[in-house]
């Protein structure tokens, strides 16, 4: 079918008073240890927008949401004991759905240690941003390294310098001295106040996908690859 005699369809559709529906598939994994062999089980993953649009990661963290409105926004959210609560990027939902959206989950240890790192003390009543710069083609379903380095990312509306951006190193390691992205793409903002984002990556001669975020205390927002800052050109 068409994009033309899908958009038709749809029409015809809403004309009837039926709501296209279509489903969402991705994967929740251990930041730490990687997608391969950190799948989370038993983690409860639903759309924010509708909560009753929900499901249960399989025994290999990989989940399966139907019955999401076409057109619709939908930012997904994963809770799990052992994980700090995590949340994606928010998306418009197209005809043909959404696949690969992942969740890079940290448990509590991880989130501490890094914000050690920063030398940063959480704040609970914001949220911790973050996403990847990526090069063309190339996602966390990919081996090695998978960022497009030498990047900018601004933030609309813009937040104060204290709070970023901060990237991250080749070694996946955040690291303030920074003032572009490294081949790891990483790139973080730290106790957000919550609100609806929009980041931008800019590079000469390159496009790239623009992100939006819904912070929300004591959240952690990550737009992970294939759905961050991915360039597109």
């Amino acid at each position: 079918m068409t994009r033309l005699s899908s958009a038709l369809a749809l029409v015809l559709l809403a004309s009837c008073g039926t709501t296209a529906t279509t489903t969402i598939a991705g994967d929740a994994f251990d930041f730490g240890i990687g997608l391969a062999t950190g799948g989370i089980a038993s983690a409860h993953v639903f759309v924010l927008e509708n909560p009753a649009l929900t499901t249960t990661t399989d025994a290999t963290g990989h989940f399966v949401i139907t019955g999401v409105p076409v057109g619709s926004d939908a930012t997904l959210v994963m809770e799990h004991p052992s994980y700090v609560l995590i949340q994606t990027g928010t998306h418009e939902v197209p005809a043909g759905g959404l696949t690969r959206i992942t969740f890079q989950a940290v448990t509590p240890d991880t989130r501490n240690a890094l914000a050690l790192v920063l030398h940063l003390d959480i704040d609970d009543t914001r949220c911790q941003m973050v996403t990847t710069v990526t090069r063309i083609g190339r996602s966390v379903y990919d081996p090695g390294a998978h960022g497009e380095a030498g990047v900018i990312v601004t933030i609309d509306p813009p937040l104060p310098a204290a709070s970023g951006p901060v990237y991250f190193n080749s070694s996946v390691i955040p690291d303030p001295t920074l003032t572009q992205t490294s081949d790891d793409g990483g790139v973080l903002f730290t106790n957000v106040p919550p609100g609806e984002y929009t980041w931008t990556a800019t590079k000469a001669g390159a496009t790239f996908a623009q992100v939006r975020m819904n912070c929300r205390a004591g959240v952690l927002v990550n737009a992970a690859p294939p759905w961050g800052l991915q360039r597109l050109q």
